[in-house]
Formats: structure tokens, C-alpha cells, sequence
């Protein structure tokens, strides 16, 4: 028995008549009489009782008719489902994104992004970039995060997010704060790299996507760096700093969270580009595009709140 004889049993008994429910349905009478019984000689059992005047549902009739309107009612539901799947309505998407970076990011886009598509459960995950090129090529991965393009590594769609500066973080009350003064456009002062050669470091461990910016620095400036320490986070490094032991370098949406510190711009002002990547030949359906729309626009806004604000600035430090 098919969906399509299960519809002719509940438009027969919603339209009372044999005769009427074969116009509803555009076919003979006499054919949808012979789906009845065909029916019914299936089942066993009438699922109607009929005159030439009447006709009414038996007690079978009853309880096959509610579960031919279930069973219809979950084709339909699957039908939906199937639809929503192609078009990218439900299901996971599996996100890498740098967490100290893209975590402030990710929160301002999840409730506008769960308010459109409720069924799609977002897979956060926190891969180092290697990781990412490996997963993104093997299907396991979605949508990821870098902050330096790979040209070598083929076939990767990058979505610009923003361009972002490193800035020189010196604890309170350092000998270098002396050249700590606002400046006429209201943007960190500047400072010459040569003037910390004698002093500590704390930085991202070596091989770090950070490193890659950072270290050439060093390098232009004559000097290699005295690193006591190497981390994986950046609240480990502006700790440390805060405390007074060493200087660091750090990208600017992260300096903005400890405004205690001291920030300097670096002479040659090194800088990495945040972007979303996904691979050409798995592009991401319509949610995954709709969250990668997401983190472009907020991006703009984010990158706003991290300008310098002079006033807070004078407050909390004493130079």
C-alpha cells in the first residue's frame, strides 16, 4: 500500500461520498471504488459501511484513517526536512576559528545567525593552521580561520576580514613609558623596536602563525629578542607583562583587552590579514555562507572598539 492509496481512504471519509471524493481527486468513480476494495481486501477487513445513501467509517476505518493521516504527516515531514538539508537549513557546520582572535567574534555573530537558521548546530572546533589545510581538504572541516594566506596550498577560497596591527605592550611604570604620549591623530604613539634590545620578552611559541610576523621584526631591527618565555595564549603573555616582567608584542584586538598596559606602534608597522577560508571544492551551503556574511560585517565592528581611547588610558596609567 502506497501514499497515494492511503489519500484516497481519508478523502473518501472527509468527503462522505465516494462519488465526491473521486471529483476532489480528478478520478472516475468507479476507479476509486476499485481502490477501495482492492484495499480493503488487503486489510482484510471494511473500513467503511455504505449504502446507496450512506456512508459511514467503521471502527477499523478509524484507526486506519489516523494512522494513514500520521503516516502522511511524516512523509510530508520528511519531505520538508530533505528540502532543508539541500538548502542548507539544518544540520552542523563544523567552525575552526582562532580562538583568542575569533572568539569575541563568534560571540557577536551566533544569536543572529541562531535566530535564522535554529536547526543548524555550529561545531566550534580549535585547530592549529596545518591542522586546518589537512581537514578542510579531507571534508572534516568547513569553514576555517587564518591570519596569513598560503599560497601554496591550493584550491582555499580566503574571505577577507580585516587587516590588523601588532603593537609593543610595556608594563606601568617601565622606563620606555616616557614615550608614551598621545598623539595629534589620537593613535598609539610610536616607538623604535632597537630601544628593547636589552629587555625580556614574552611571546607566542616558535612556529606560531604570530611568529611568522613578528619574529622578521626582530630581524630588520638588528637584534635577537631575549624570549623568557614562550606561550600559547595571549592572556598567559599580557599577564606576565602586567606583572612587570617583560615586554610582548601582541595584535591589536588583543592589546585593547588589557588597557593597563602600555601600547606602542612598531616603526615598520607588521601586521597579518584575518580571513575565512573554506575549500573550492566544498564550498560552504547556504547557512556556512551566511556565517562567513556574519563575521565580515562584524569584523567592522569589532575592529572599531579596538581604536585607542586616550581618556581611559590616562586614567588607569600613571606615566
Amino acid at each position: 500500500m502506497d501514499t497515494r492509496q492511503l489519500k484516497y481512504i481519508l478523502t473518501i471519509a472527509e468527503c462522505g461520498s465516494i462519488s465526491k471524493a473521486a471529483d476532489k481527486l480528478f478520478i472516475s468513480q468507479s476507479g476509486l471504488n476499485q481502490q477501495l476494495i482492492r484495499i480493503e481486501k488487503e486489510m482484510g477487513i471494511p473500513l467503511f459501511e455504505r449504502d446507496t445513501h450512506h456512508l459511514a467509517t467503521t471502527e477499523a476505518g478509524v484507526i486506519f484513517l489516523r494512522y494513514a493521516q500520521e503516516t502522511l504527516n511524516r512523509e510530508k515531514q520528511m519531505h520538508a526536512m530533505i528540502s532543508d538539508v539541500m538548502d542548507g537549513n539544518v544540520g552542523e557546520i563544523r567552525v575552526n576559528l582562532a580562538m583568542e582572535q575569533g572568539i569575541e567574534l563568534f560571540c557577536e555573530i551566533f544569536p543572529e545567525f541562531h535566530a535564522k537558521y535554529p536547526q543548524i548546530e555550529l561545531k566550534l572546533e580549535d585547530h592549529i593552521v596545518a591542522d586546518q589545510y589537512k581537514l578542510l581538504a579531507e571534508s572534516k572541516l568547513d569553514i576555517g580561520m587564518v591570519m596569513v594566506k598560503n599560497h601554496d596550498i591550493e584550491n582555499l577560497e580566503y574571505i577577507h576580514l580585516a587587516n590588523e596591527r601588532f603593537l609593543l605592550g610595556v608594563p606601568t611604570g617601565h622606563p620606555l613609558t616616557r614615550f608614551y604620549q598621545p598623539t595629534s591623530d589620537g593613535d598609539y604613539p610610536e616607538i623604535d623596536l632597537t630601544l628593547c634590545r636589552q629587555e625580556p620578552f614574552s611571546l607566542m611559541f616558535a612556529g606560531s602563525t604570530f611568529r611568522q610576523v613578528i619574529d622578521p621584526c626582530f630581524e630588520r631591527a638588528g637584534f635577537v629578542p631575549n624570549i623568557m618565555f614562550e606561550a600559547r595564549t595571549n592572556h598567559v603573555i599580557a599577564l606576565m607583562v602586567s606583572r612587570g616582567i617583560c615586554l610582548t608584542i601582541l595584535p591589536e584586538s588583543q592589546a585593547k583587552l588589557y588597557p593597563n598596559l602600555c601600547w606602542f606602534r612598531l616603526e615598520d608597522n607588521p601586521s597579518w590579514e584575518s580571513c575565512m577560508i573554506y575549500h573550492k571544492e566544498q564550498p560552504p551551503r547556504k547557512a556556512g555562507r551566511y556565517f562567513i556574511e556574519l563575521a565580515v560585517q562584524h569584523t567592522k565592528t569589532l575592529t572599531a572598539k579596538s581604536r585607542p581611547n586616550w581618556a581611559i588610558r590616562n586614567n588607569n596609567i600613571s606615566i
